[in-house]
């Protein structure tokens, strides 16, 4: 309480500053909580990746057999820099555009495949994954899984099919492996 006197008159002014006091003594217990509560949410969360990235220089033979993707060229994280890569598919030189969903939290090995830019006898082809078979110095050899879609975006699963292809490892940036179930 605040006593305040002027001229004959004496005022009694409430002091509130108690007030403030503790008001800011829950906005710091407030605060702290929340300080808290993000780092134990933090600690706990988890990401929802099955898949491993491995630069192409640490792949070795302990990964044939494994299905996987392949990076070309850059690193698409996010899919902020997506490549393009011609292959051939029987004979014919398709220009395929990678397709990268991934946000370093979220990495589904379902997600990313290459999209064929070209139509190869009214079909879109998808390179949905990929299976190392050999591994040599400078080459990789896999078996792609092509899925064959019409113009209204069906797969034809009658139309899908394997292909067997040889790349060489300087086109590769880093290969996308999908990590094993338990």
């Amino acid at each position: 309480m605040i006593l305040f006197y002027e001229s004959e008159q004496l005022f009694i002014i409430p002091d509130y500053s108690y007030i403030l006091v503790l008001t800011v003594m829950q906005m710091k217990t407030f605060t702290t909580f929340i300080i808290l509560l993000l780092i134990w949410t933090t600690c706990f969360g988890q990401d929802g990746s099955d898949m491993r990235y491995i630069p192409i220089k640490k792949l070795n033979k302990s990964f044939i057999g494994q299905f996987a993707h392949l990076d070309f060229y850059r690193k698409s994280y996010m899919g902020l820099e997506l490549d393009t890569v011609v292959i051939n598919i029987d004979g014919r030189p398709t220009k395929f555009i990678e397709h990268r969903k991934d946000d370093g939290f979220n990495n589904w090995f379902s997600q990313q495949y290459l999209l064929s830019l070209d139509i190869l006898g009214g079909y879109i082809i998808k390179i949905a994954r990929c299976k190392i078979d050999s591994i040599t110095n400078d080459s990789i050899q896999v078996t792609n899984y092509l899925e064959y879609y019409d113009n209204h975006n069906n797969l034809l699963t009658d139309k899908s099919r394997k292909l067997t292809l040889w790349f060489k490892k300087e086109i590769i940036n880093e290969v996308l492996i999908k990590s094993k179930q338990l």
